[in-house]
């Protein structure tokens, strides 16, 4: 008989009879695990009666209702031969069966040896797949272990039609099929979590201060059922997070890593520990992680007006970058198969970022030097109580309490009173600058695209032969305190689900739940200057150095840049020297945006809101080969939203508070239809209406002014949702050597999508642009999937170790603007795939992955020349790992190989709005099971 030496690894399905409430039935519970980890996705079968369970995240399942009696129990997993056996119950009897071995598929049925990672890893995901009543994808931690992905975002790019925005070249916000993030949910343990980020007023979670360590597994959800929460127009992503093991565990894992362009090193730490005590009941796991590492970034940003620039900015980052997260859970397990648990966790991100940057002003004839530090901290914590209990004949309550808080602040720069983003600038003034054009009054910098003599892929500075920068010509022009302060708690979170088994075929299921919220935003932007002008203090003034990096800054493009740079100051220095001095600056209040001159009211206000929803729905086996799952979910949202308002009152501005508020009732019905054509592989079907939520940001109660900008930025709380009907057709055939093989097309009909809208008004008798958050005209999208996961051998035996992953996604989307215009909806890719090759004998394994997101409008204008996009992204990653002993296993993998550039460009790649460089990342470490 053939055999397979990578992957066949004995399945241990131990079965734990429970009692039964009602006493002449019996039932069977248990979970199914494998020697190293629990299965989740496994189906049970009882062939006289037809009644089918599947192993739940944990791997556990349960059989009630059995009357007395012989049956023959099936067990059956992808990647393994399906086991029967024979149980005998009597009533209200108890009975252990032991262990039950199944054999990988194609082994001899002596051999038993161990499963390759990244099978095993697969064969998790596809169970999990494979058995879902609904349309969905899944990753499993022994899978994210084998990927260079250190957060919870960038751990979900590889899985069909999901995709990731990044900052500073880090996974942060998570998307499904290329739509806006904040248009999908991201979850953890199925609670849809606050966000506080330093820029975005979306609803959308960063996701890149929680660490893959972690993470058990990840549910994708592309249509959702009515058991989920229904703001999910793309889709839903849930991260669940480890719970207790089945035996004793004691993981520590030590590495170190390397940023290219930093030129240093950083490290890692995980320790993961958990027990289950002797009869089973008691179970826990702690886990804790940090991951410190050093980073850089070369950016240059050409900003403009019109189509000429005003201004180019050469950015120059460095900083360190501290993740920490921390997980516990403790459950205890009743005789009857009642399970009573809680839950915590903290995630945290604390960013340490200095930036130099050299700013070329066409319009101003002058160089401004600004000298940047700053703290960005962001804060998750979570703690969850919850039960599952069996009533009565068939019957499960489950409830989970919850509270969640998310913060993000700066740190104590330049001291605990003045916490901001800390600029320092430094002017030289009457430059010269030459070869600039004069088209509308002002001479700016115009790009080949545009008729003008600048290179798109390295912008001209205009600088004067002969020009360098004198430092003491530079006078110190301002110190800015750019303060943000955002913090979002989801003070209780409550939900209540009751499931009832009525026979055999059918499942009933009602639940609610209820979500008190409350965000608090704070943001000022202050501008002070020295008061006595003779003695403004100079540049030449502070000991000067090269900025970090300064040799190789943007040596992709060769551009020279850093020869015309001037020598920097310290920024310790110029944070003491304003410590020191701060009585000798005075306020610019014409530049600042506070909320006494009108200029930050558009992210100074408060919400509070209540969320309360309410689902039933049904499954129902129609036969051996159609389930359908079919419901309505109803969601209540209350909002009200406090700030203020700037009013022309004569000429003058007022400001004025304000207070709205905002109902509505949501209606979500759903039918989910999953037809087995044969015992390898399902035709799916699903019809969900789902919404987004508006915005935070486009809530605010008043309206902002800005004089510099010419802008009248007006919030609008009374703003309806966006909905969208959803419909879903897949195919997906498994193998039984661990693969897949799947098609699809879906298609989502898009209601009052939200987006700005831009008039001229006259406000303090000046004309000025009054930018509105309105409810658009319907949009729609349309896309097809495609998925391939497979080891090679069906070619040639020689190729059982290896295998291939493969996904492709691609979309169409429209909407009409206010002008009439039809475009993309904003940030809507229009094609996303991956690709992967690795080898893996249960030892050795390596794989290389290729990750790709087409570009997508950012921001509409008022023609598609003047659209911004984010341009396409593509990066090639490596991993690998060797297992030198059963517990030692030493693992290294490399990002960004090829340094792929991050894009922003308005109309065409020929007229840049950003470019900017990462460098490769590289990790190295060991893992050490001491159990």
């Amino acid at each position: 008989m053939k055999t397979f030496k990578t992957a066949k690894l004995p399945l241990l399905a131990t079965l734990l009879l429970g009692s039964q409430l009602v006493l002449a039935d019996a039932s069977l519970m248990g979970s199914v695990i494998d020697q190293s980890s629990i299965l989740p996705g496994a189906t049970v079968t009882v062939a006289e009666t037809g009644a089918r369970v599947q192993s739940d995240e944990r791997g556990q399942f349960i059989l009630k209702g059995l009357q007395p009696g012989t049956y023959n129990l099936k067990i059956t997993y992808v990647g393994y031969e399906p086991l029967q056996t024979t149980v005998t119950v009597m009533a209200d009897e108890r009975k252990d069966l032991g262990a039950l071995k199944v054999i990988f598929s194609g082994a001899g049925l002596e051999e038993v040896v161990a499963i390759g990672h990244i099978f095993q890893g697969e064969m998790k995901a596809l169970n999990t797949q494979k058995n879902s009543n609904r349309i969905l994808n899944a990753i499993s931690a022994d899978g994210m272990g084998k990927l260079p992905d250190r957060n919870a975002a960038e751990a979900v790019q590889r899985i069909p039609g999901v995709s990731i925005e990044r900052d500073q070249g880090e996974g942060r916000f998570v998307a499904v099929r290329g739509l806006p993030a904040q248009w999908s949910s991201a979850s953890l343990n199925g609670d849809r979590i606050p966000t506080a980020e330093e820029e975005t007023t979306s609803r959308a979670t960063a996701f890149d201060f929680f660490p893959t360590e972690m993470i058990e597994s990840v549910e994708v959800s592309k249509a959702v059922t009515p058991d989920m929460e229904g703001d999910a127009i793309g889709g839903n992503v849930n991260f669940i997070t480890r719970r207790a093991p089945q035996e004793t565990t004691l993981d520590v894992t030590v590495g170190t890593n390397y940023n290219d362009k930093a030129g240093d090193s950083g490290y890692n730490l995980n320790i993961l520990a958990g027990d289950r005590s002797d009869d089973g009941k008691w179970g826990y796991i702690v886990n804790a992680s940090q991951y410190v590492r050093n980073w850089a970034t070369d950016n240059f940003e050409p900003r403009r007006s019109g189509e000429g620039i005003k201004r180019l900015e050469l950015r120059d980052y460095t900083g360190e970058r501290d993740t920490r997260g921390f997980n516990g859970a403790l459950e205890y397990k009743f005789d009857n198969g009642d399970t009573v648990y809680a839950r915590t966790l903290y995630g945290t991100l604390i960013d340490d970022e200095t930036h130099y940057k050299h700013r070329y002003r066409f319009d101003k004839d002058r160089i401004e030097l600004q000298h940047i530090h700053n703290i960005l901290t962001t804060e998750l914590s979570g703690h969850q109580l919850g039960g599952e209990h069996w009533v009565g004949e068939g019957g499960l309550l489950e409830w989970k309490a919850s509270t969640y808080d998310n913060h993000f602040y700066y740190g104590d720069v330049p001291n605990s009173k003045d916490k901001s983003y800390f600029v320092a600038r430094f002017d030289q003034k009457n430059v010269g600058f030459v070869g600039l054009d004069n088209r509308s009054g002002k001479n700016l910098s115009y790009n080949t695209i545009d008729g003008g003599n600048s290179p798109a892929s390295e912008p001209s500075t205009h600088l004067p032969d002969g020009f360098s920068m004198d430092p003491t010509q530079m006078a110190l022009s301002s110190i800015e305190l750019y303060k943000v302060d955002v913090r979002e708690k989801d003070k209780v979170v409550a939900q209540l689900d009751f499931t009832q088994d009525m026979n055999y075929d059918l499942q009933l299921k009602f639940g609610t739940k209820y979500r008190e919220k409350e965000r608090v935003a704070r943001f000022s932007d202050e501008f002070y200057q020295w008061k006595d002008s003779a003695t403004t203090p100079l540049l030449s003034d502070f000991d000067l150095s090269d900025q970090p990096g300064r040799n190789d800054y943007l040596e992709e493009i060769n551009a020279g840049y850093a020869d015309d740079f001037s020598q920097v100051a310290d920024m310790s220095d110029l944070e003491n020297f304003w410590n020191n001095n701060r009585d000798q600056f005075e306020l610019i209040d014409s530049e600042s945006y506070t909320v006494a001159n009108g200029g930050a009211l558009g992210r100074n206000f408060d919400v509070n809101e209540t969320q309360m929803a309410g689902y039933g729905m049904a499954t129902y086996q129609l036969n051996d080969e159609v389930s359908l799952v079919g419901g309505v979910r109803i969601e209540r949202t209350e909002t009200e939203v406090s700030g203020y308002s700037a009013e022309d009152n004569n000429g003058s501005v007022v400001i004025v508070p304000v207070k709205k508020t905002k109902s509505y009732t949501s209606v979500l019905p759903s039918v989910h239809m999953t037809y087995a054509l044969t015992d390898d592989s399902n035709l799916r079907a699903a019809f969900s209406r789902t919404f987004a939520r508006p915005d935070f940001g486009s809530l605010a109660p008043g309206q902002a002014y800005s004089e510099a900008d010419g802008e009248l930025v007006v919030g609008n709380p009374g703003l309806n949702p966006t909905y969208s009907n959803n419909l879903d057709v897949l195919f997906e055939r498994y193998y039984d050597n661990v693969g897949v093989i799947s098609g699809g097309l879906f298609y989502k009909q898009i209601s009052d999508p939200i987006f700005n809208k831009r008039s001229e008004v006259t406000f303090k008798g000046e004309s000025v642009d009054r930018v509105d958050s309105v409810n658009g005209d319907n949009a729609w999208l349309a896309g097809a999937e495609f998925a391939f996961s497979r080891r090679l051998d069906f070619i040639a035996d020689a190729l059982e170790n290896v295998g291939v992953q493969a996904n492709y996604t691609r979309m169409r989307s429209v909407m009409e603007l206010t002008n009439g215009r039809k475009a993309d909806i904003p940030r809507q890719a229009d094609s996303l795939y991956n690709a992967a090759l690795f080898y893996d004998d249960s030892t050795f394994a390596v794989r290389i992955a290729v990750n790709h997101k087409g570009a997508y409008i950012q921001e509409h204008g008022d023609s598609s020349d003047e659209d911004s996009y984010y341009g396409d992204y593509t990066s090639v990653d490596l991993s690998a790992s060797y297992q030198a002993t059963s517990d030692l296993m030493v693992y290294a993998d490399i990002n960004n190989i090829t340094n792929e550039p991050m894009k922003y460009y308005l109309g065409s790649e020929s007229r840049p709005l950003q470019v900017e460089y990462y460098g490769y990342r590289a990790n190295l470490g060991v893992k050490y099971s001491f159990f």
